[in-house]
């Protein structure tokens, strides 16, 4: 422990010096992916290193109504995260490896809604007394990030470029909660036979490509 504190100690001194004698620069990009719209800022650190700060949000309703169906579905996908993460460039070409954090917001809400009335003898059961169900889906708020990438912002001349990640960071199984109204309220103890059919989607995939503009 003796020897491994000073060594730490001028491994971080040697890459701050060497930071600091490196001038930095700035880029932004502007990117489609599987998280939604992308906006991210960043900032070389060394020739080989670069951090990155972005979100992404994207919003989708889905109305689901069937007459063959008994019931209608609403759905909701509300996408929004906050990446913090960083690049090295192994080759000090394009090419880059990524690494980093997600703070991941996803949620997905679903609601169903009888469409039809049903009988038991005498008894008829109408939507409006059978009520609704509804679930809600989300996953681990923070989620480490893999990835490789083509494309270095920061480097060049200023102006206009390229870039693309291929990538996926673990969120863990999704989280369910389901709850119902009126007599479909029964119907709410199935959240974990739904989160159990979930848990396969604990990697989430993230492919992107954009446009970048260095400053």
């Amino acid at each position: 422990m003796k020897f491994k504190l000073p060594l730490l100690f001028l491994l971080t001194f040697s890459l701050l010096k060497s930071s600091s004698l490196y001038a930095q620069d700035y880029a932004a990009s502007l990117k489609v992916s599987t998280l939604g719209v992308n906006l991210e800022a960043m900032r070389s650190i060394t020739p080989q290193f670069n951090a990155r700060l972005g979100f992404a949000f994207l919003s989708y309703n889905a109305n689901n109504v069937s007459s063959s169906s008994d019931y209608s579905m609403n759905g909701d996908l509300k996408l929004f995260s906050i990446t913090a993460l960083a690049d090295w460039f192994p080759f000090e070409n394009s090419f880059r490896l990524t690494g980093g954090l997600v703070f991941n917001l996803n949620k997905v809400s679903v609601t169903l809604t009888p469409v039809k009335t049903y009988s038991d003898g005498n008894v008829q059961y109408t939507p409006d007394k059978l009520g609704q169900l509804m679930a809600d889906i989300d996953f681990n708020k923070v989620a480490p990030y893999l990835g490789i990438g083509f494309g270095n912002p920061t480097s060049g001349a200023p102006g206009l470029g390229f870039t693309f990640d291929l990538g996926t960071f673990y969120q863990g199984s999704p989280k369910v909660a389901m709850s119902a109204t009126k007599l479909l309220e029964p119907s709410a103890s199935q959240g974990p036979i739904l989160q159990d059919n979930l848990k396969w989607f604990k990697f989430y995939p993230v492919l992107s490509f954009g446009l970048t503009y260095k400053f």
